[in-house]
């Protein structure tokens, strides 16, 4: 995800250097060998060995999860006793928090906790070189929320259906638009796409009329056949 070239008298010194620079610690990175340099003969015609050093994704989201425990004890009140762990998946990465303050990260709809999400995000694409994506995952919220979002898009496509009018849901996570999208697709007469910048990017669902709109082609088809009837009618008249 991110990678740097580095000189120094060994290839020890160069790792040992890079490491104590960037705080990486063991299992944070790779390397490879650029130039494995030569100590010359008397001195004469030394130079310095040169490697590459590549960052793996566990140091990004370890440094996320130092970010986010700096943002919690330094929050209003402090945030103390929370559990974070953290794993990767190619550029995505995800943070389990456990406590017994979850409540209060999650703040109201989910507002406290969408913030900090933002933020994270924010934090690791500028010490990255490829985009990457933060999930924080706090307790069991994800599986209660999911149950309140589906009669949330229930109720709302209702209410297009019987209003004829489009409703505006309030900004949600990824996850939660994902999840509307799927249950307004069984639902007939209300269609749904998502609008605005994270983290206020929201749900629209519109009504759909259900009118049936014949293609240019099938008209020019109705328009022959139209055509053929009256020259038809024509040349019988003239015959007579």
């Amino acid at each position: 995800m991110k990678e740097f070239q580095i000189t120094g008298k060994t290839i020890e010194n160069a790792i040992r250097e890079i490491c104590e620079r960037h705080a990486i610690k063991d299992g944070e990175y790779e390397y490879e060998v650029v130039d494995p340099g030569s100590k010359g003969f008397l001195r004469i015609g030394s130079r310095d060995a040169e490697i590459r050093v590549r960052l793996k994704p566990e140091y990004f989201a370890r440094r996320v999860r130092d970010y986010i425990e700096s943002v919690l004890k330094y929050s209003n009140g402090g945030v103390k006793d929370m559990d974070l762990q953290y794993n990767t998946k190619g550029s995505k990465i995800f943070i389990q928090m456990k406590g017994e303050q979850l409540g209060r990260i999650i703040g109201k709809h989910g507002k406290t906790i969408s913030a900090l999400q933002h933020l994270s995000n924010i934090y690791v694409n500028r010490i990255t070189d490829v985009k990457a994506t933060v999930y924080i995952e706090v307790g069991d919220y994800k599986d209660r929320r999911k149950d309140i979002i589906k009669k949330i898009a229930v109720q709302n496509a209702k209410k297009v259906k019987s209003s004829k009018k489009k409703v505006e849901l309030d900004p949600m996570f990824a996850f939660e638009r994902r999840i509307v999208h799927e249950v307004i697709k069984s639902i007939s007469g209300v269609k749904s796409f998502s609008k605005g910048l994270e983290p206020y990017r929201f749900v629209v669902l519109l009504p759909v009329n259900g009118q049936r709109h014949h293609s240019p082609k099938g008209r020019n088809v109705n328009r022959r056949k139209s055509d053929e009837k009256r020259i038809g009618k024509r040349t019988a008249d003239n015959k007579r």
